[in-house]
């Protein structure tokens, strides 16, 4: 009998549980962003996903202490019944960042679980994106009689061809994408999306903008939302974690059908646990700081830091998955075994990037996930990449899986995409 999903995901996670690899615990020192204790030795951080900092920054601590002295630890009461305060200044903040109409979830798988259910009916149809978020997956697990058609990453005349077959027996059809995918670091090619949106009436866009939120777009609302001009039959979740540096996430639409249809009828949210008080103040103090001027010249400067790090890529010859400038630059490296070497090789010489196997990632695709944030230094970003270089052409099989190995992307616009408030 063939494993199964969990079976194949127990044996991956506690194969590099013992490669000490994953499931590390931090250790009880100050985090100051820069560098993150790992087994009392201090490492360079590579491996978060707070893009710009915002964690560490007095407004966004300082939002939390005032939450909790004013409403407690947490605000006790069911969310359908009573919500905290602070759920109407956040989602008026968000609003504005957004234009869109905003409902707030405790978390963004929570919010897939949730959303797509109560979007989706049986009359409808889905297609999917094969490296969209794991989450996304799960939230199709539950929809009842309604056919899910995975297709070819990026692949926009295959996802013509299916959207043109089932808009002939189906009420709608419902792409279900990222804006920029968490493990590859490429963007979804949003321009080809806007023009199946024009042709197809009944195609719908569920977007997850996980990690294209707060670094993208204006007041960053991320890639899909500044990008798609046609935006009513397209539904759109950021992360409040991540580089929002909060905790949360917030559904986004331009429709008050749909949106009335998600906060009504997703389940989850309705009975899930709410957003508590010391993260709602971290959340509604981000979103302040977003509406700046100078988070604009935040969002510049990451994107200016990103570039360095292909630019080093190139020197040093380290392959990236893709050719897309995002905060997430992909290492493929191929069997787990080879990915386990050079993260213990980069672990001696004090850096921590992110792993990454299955179900991150197929299978004998593993790989490092470097992330750029603005905690990085330039001296240490030119560190990392002279030793990824000499350390992954020491490893014959990341060579000779790299020689193998397309790089995707340069199907989104390459011009930067920050913009002022």
């Amino acid at each position: 009998m063939s494993d199964s999903f969990s079976d194949l995901c127990e044996r991956s996670i506690g194969i590099g549980a013992r490669e000490q690899v994953l499931l590390l615990r931090a250790g009880d020192v100050p985090y100051v962003g820069a560098s993150v204790n790992v087994a009392g030795q201090e490492r360079l951080n590579f491996g978060s996903c707070s893009y710009l900092g915002l964690e560490v920054r007095d407004e966004l601590k300082q939002g939390v202490i005032a939450a909790v002295q004013k409403y407690g630890t947490q605000f006790p009461f069911a969310k359908p019944q009573l919500e905290c305060a602070l759920y109407g200044e956040l989602e008026s903040a968000l609003e504005r960042m957004t234009g869109g109409r905003v409902v707030i979830a405790s978390s963004a798988t929570l919010t897939h679980v949730a959303a797509i259910p109560a979007l989706i009916s049986t009359r409808d149809a889905v297609v999917m994106d094969r490296l969209a978020h794991a989450s996304l997956y799960t939230a199709t697990t539950l929809l009842k009689s309604v056919p899910v058609h995975i297709v070819p990453h990026n692949r926009m005349q295959v996802l013509a061809e299916k959207v043109a077959e089932l808009s002939k027996t189906h009420e709608r059809v419902w792409y279900i994408m990222d804006g920029v995918y968490s493990m590859s670091g490429d963007f979804a090619p949003i321009e080809a999306v806007a023009k199946l949106l024009a042709e197809f009436p009944k195609l719908h866009v569920y977007a997850d903008d996980a990690h294209c939120t707060s670094w993208l777009g204006k007041h960053g609302r991320g890639f899909t939302l500044q990008e798609l001009p046609d935006k009513q039959r397209v539904v759109v979740t950021l992360s409040l974690n991540k580089a929002f540096s909060a905790g949360g996430a917030a559904l986004v639409f331009h429709s008050e059908e749909l949106r009335s249809r998600t906060r009504y009828a997703g389940a989850a949210l309705m009975f899930s646990g709410p957003m508590q008080p010391p993260m709602l103040g971290a959340a509604v103090a981000s979103a302040k700081l977003h509406l700046t001027d100078e988070f604009a010249r935040l969002q510049v400067k990451l994107l200016e830091r990103i570039g360095v790090v292909h630019a080093l890529a190139a020197r040093h010859g380290v392959k990236l998955a893709t050719s897309d400038k995002t905060p997430i630059a992909f290492i493929p490296c191929g069997p787990d075994r080879a990915m386990y070497a050079l993260f213990h090789a980069l672990a001696r010489r004090g850096f921590f990037v992110a792993p990454a196997v299955f179900p991150a990632v197929p299978q004998d695709r593993a790989g490092l996930r470097l992330t750029v944030s603005l905690h990085n230094s330039a001296e240490d970003t030119e560190r990392l990449m002279a030793v990824l270089g000499e350390e992954l052409h020491a490893i014959p099989e990341i060579v000779e899986h790299q020689k193998q190995y397309e790089v995707i992307g340069a199907t989104a616009p390459q011009r930067p995409v920050a913009h002022k408030a």
